[in-house]
Formats: C-alpha cells, sequence, structure tokens
C-alpha cells in the first residue's frame, strides 16, 4: 500500500475538534482530541480514541469517566491550547477557565459538553478506543461545530 495514498485517503474521513477532561484525585487533564463518534441510540453512546502515551489516557483510563466539550466553529485557538500537556495553575487549565462539575473539569468557554462514563476500553494500536454512555449534556449555545478540515490542521492517515 502507498503510504502517501493511505495518509490522503484516511484524512478525507471527517472528524470535528474537541477537547476531553477529567482528573483522578488530584491529577487533572485535557486534551484535544478528533477521533469521536456517537455508537448508539439506546443507551446513548460515543466512542472516543485518545492518543495512548498522553496524559489524558491515563486519568480518563482510571477515572473512567470523562466531559467531551463540543467547539464552536471559531474556538480554533481554544482546541490549539490543549494540544500541549495539561498545566493546572490558579483556577485554570492551560491558561483556560474551568470549574468542577461532578468532580470533572468542566472548560467554561466550551458551548456544550457531554458527561461520559467508560464502559469498555479496546486497547489496540497508539490510540485505544474508549466507548462510552453518555450521561449528561448541556448545551449553553448552540452553535455550529469546529471542523478539522476547515481548520487547516490535519490529524489521521
Amino acid at each position: 500500500m502507498d503510504q502517501q495514498v493511505r495518509k490522503a485517503a484516511l484524512r478525507m474521513i471527517s472528524y470535528g475538534v474537541y477537547i476531553i477532561t477529567s482528573k483522578e484525585d488530584s491529577e487533572i487533564s485535557a486534551a484535544t482530541v478528533t477521533w469521536v463518534s456517537q455508537t448508539s441510540f439506546e443507551p446513548p453512546m460515543v466512542c472516543v480514541s485518545i492518543k495512548q502515551d498522553s496524559g489524558s489516557y491515563k486519568v480518563v483510563k482510571k477515572r473512567k469517566e470523562f466531559l467531551l466539550h463540543i467547539l464552536g466553529e471559531h474556538q480554533k485557538d481554544l482546541a490549539a491550547t490543549f494540544f500541549k500537556p495539561s498545566k493546572v495553575e490558579n483556577g485554570r487549565i492551560n491558561g483556560e477557565k474551568y470549574k468542577l462539575l461532578n468532580d470533572l473539569p468542566l472548560i467554561i468557554a466550551a458551548p456544550i459538553y457531554i458527561r461520559c462514563h467508560v464502559m469498555e476500553i479496546i486497547e489496540k494500536g497508539d490510540h485505544p478506543l474508549f466507548l462510552a454512555e453518555v450521561k449528561d449534556v448541556m448545551v449553553k449555545e448552540d452553535v455550529a461545530p469546529l471542523e478539522l478540515r476547515k481548520t487547516g490542521w490535519s490529524y489521521g492517515g
């Protein structure tokens, strides 16, 4: 298989841009993720792939709960904030305000969040798949979602 053709083809899959947060004991994690999909109506479920060597992978795996923040189409800068490891200081994660909701970090600037409980983790590849049941949602603002292909970034292939 031609590696460049494979990369081009896989990058044609549509992705959104999200922030995933979690907390286990005093460790808080937040990361930008793109490989997310709804997987069931009843019960409502989503799946999220999280990079295995990341802090978020470790925290979500331990806690088995997370908040998935859906970003608006004009929040590219917010998404970029969570490309780097989580640093918590002065009531902020990577400079962004947050509060705890069910002891999970909620990014204040995100217009939508989904609270999820991990049902199963498929430990294959470099981005294990977390299958999670949707436990709660909040829509603070009806926005068009941020899409990866519209950011100029690429992740995949």
